[in-house]
């Protein structure tokens, strides 16, 4: 369908023509859609229906078929035209006036989609989607009381359901009740704990509580669950979701090839969710690693200027570059990354051990420090800061700090498990304890053996076998 566009008018067809004897609604006239400029996948299942509207302008089912297509590849502007056509054609169809209500309010009309999702909720009050989008609408439309009591009725109907405890904390931030909203949106994350949007929301609501502590927690749990959601619970939006093969869907195929090891398909499923979204910033974080992987520097980079050229970066898209620089040795341009990424997000915990670790490397030991505590603030499992953070203890002698550190460490079952544990065991030596010392020589080798570290065993040996020759001083 190359070069193709469709120009679908029809605004003033009566039934009369068709041979009915009373005319039907006027129809406002369809955009003229450009099949060109649009993604590949839309573009070829978008035709047909484009076909069948020029040659039946009053058919709603077209109509509503290719208003849910660009509905669902987020094209609201010239979607909202079709679903008003098949609103306007069969008014009393709960679907063409929800969808519509979606369009309108994705497009910043929130009071037009107000109306429109208070219709669909009359049309069936039991469907609580419409109810909650009514809430949303209404609060997003300037009405903050009228959003504020419609989320309270909800939260009486539906007391458990994560989205609505999202939008009454919302609701009641924007009444002026932080504390209220702070409550609401601690419910929000209890049921759902990787609600991105509820995450960001709790930690402006302690901001503005003065709870600094609290906020920058949960301002790093939205980082690392931006795009976190519930489960959905509407089948309707299910139904449009359902037509895409989506930027998301690819992305999603990308993360799990690159978990499975398969890079090369990693980075082609990549491409093809930013063929689909070129917007979609996740998708160049992702590239970057994988092209790094790939032994492919110069693709990596041209990603990271792709996605600050689109705005607003992330901090993960900062600390990737980061990685990348500092393993082509640009140390300058990693610390910088790294910099960069803490001022988005000050609580990145690999971020902070990143520039802990430069920091050490370039002598500076109590700033080095200071980056490991601030990882392990927001990760107490990250086990190589633990370890970084025993082994300057271990610089200054101090072998009890050390132990506590290490055993901290040891904690994590990875390939570095067997080094976190030898350290320890030197530790504990240091500190006297020769015979815990000896027990966790020989838990460190056991488990360098079972994971097949034959230069970490015989390091181990060597270790016992001095510690055998060392005369107890007891």
């Amino acid at each position: 369908m190359a070069n193709m566009r469709w120009v679908l008018g029809a605004g003033l067809v009566l039934w009369a023509l068709s041979g009915c004897s009373q005319p039907g609604p006027q129809l406002a006239p369809l955009p003229d859609v450009s099949l060109d400029g649009l993604a590949p996948t839309l573009s070829e299942r978008l035709g047909p229906s484009l076909e069948a509207l020029a040659g039946e302008p009053r058919s709603a089912s077209d109509a509503g078929r290719a208003g849910m297509l660009l509905l669902a590849y987020e094209q609201h502007g010239l979607a909202a035209p079709f679903l008003e056509r098949a609103s306007a054609l069969e008014p009393g169809e709960l679907r063409w006036q929800y969808y519509l209500g979606i369009a309108l309010a994705r497009l910043g009309r929130h009071a037009d989609a107000a109306r429109r999702f208070r219709l669909s909720a009359e049309m069936s009050p039991e469907f609580l989607p419409a109810r909650r989008r009514l809430a949303g609408a209404l609060l997003e439309s300037g009405e903050i009381e009228a959003g504020l009591s419609s989320y309270r009725r909800l939260a009486e109907l539906a007391p458990g359901d994560a989205r609505v405890r999202y939008g009454l904390g919302r609701a009641e931030s924007a009444a002026g009740n932080p504390a209220a909203a702070r409550d609401q949106l601690l419910r929000a994350v209890a049921l759902a704990p990787g609600y991105g949007a509820a995450h960001y929301a709790l930690a402006q609501a302690y901001s503005r509580l003065g709870m600094t502590d609290e906020s920058a927690s949960q301002t790093a749990l939205y980082e690392r669950n931006r795009l976190g959601e519930p489960t959905d619970d509407d089948p309707l939006a299910a139904a449009v979701s359902a037509l895409r093969v989506s930027a998301a869907e690819y992305l999603k195929q990308g993360v799990e090839a690159r978990e499975q090891g398969r890079v090369e398909a990693a980075i082609k499923l990549h491409l093809r969710a930013l063929e689909e979204d070129p917007g979609l910033v996740q998708a160049r974080v992702n590239l970057l690693i994988l092209f790094g992987a790939a032994g492919e520097a110069d693709k990596a980079e041209r990603q990271y200027r792709l996605a600050l050229a689109a705005g607003d970066p992330t901090a993960e898209l900062h600390y990737n570059f980061g990685v990348l620089a500092y393993g082509a040795g640009r140390t300058d341009e990693a610390r910088e990354a790294f910099r960069q990424a803490l001022a988005i997000n000050p609580e990145h915990a690999l971020a902070n051990h990143n520039l802990g670790q430069m920091l050490e490397e370039e002598g500076q030991h109590d700033e080095a420090m200071a980056r490991y505590r601030r990882a392990l603030a927001s990760r107490p499992d990250h086990g190589l800061s633990h370890y970084k953070v025993g082994m300057l203890w271990m610089r200054q002698r101090r072998a009890s700090e050390a132990v506590a550190a290490f055993r901290e460490a040891a904690k994590e079952q990875s390939d570095r498990t067997p080094t976190y544990l030898f350290s320890l065991a030197a530790a504990l030596l240091a500190s006297g304890d020769r015979d815990a010392a000896t027990a966790a020589f020989r838990r460190a080798r056991a488990q360098a053996e079972r994971s097949g570290q034959q230069a970490l065993v015989d390091r181990i040996d060597e270790a016992l076998r001095a510690v055998r020759a060392t005369p107890d001083s007891r």
